[in-house]
């Protein structure tokens, strides 16, 4: 999973924290859907959360980002 490009004024934090809200949102929406494991999806989230953490400790920090 691919990190959104920089926004204007937005700081990594924001677009990581937007991405995690995003997830969660999608998983839920698969839960209620398909009836699936809450287990199962907690343990989808905490993948792709792992993956996205990864990810973001590759870039650069920026000072007062």
């Amino acid at each position: 999973m691919e990190l959104p490009a920089p926004q204007a004024g937005r700081s990594t934090v924001d677009r990581l924290l937007d991405s995690i809200d995003d997830l969660v949102r999608r998983h839920r929406a698969l839960a209620a859907h398909d009836g699936a494991s809450a287990a199962l999806h907690a343990e989808l989230i905490a993948a792709e959360l792992d993956q996205q953490v990864a990810i973001l400790r590759t870039m650069p920090r920026q000072p007062g980002s």
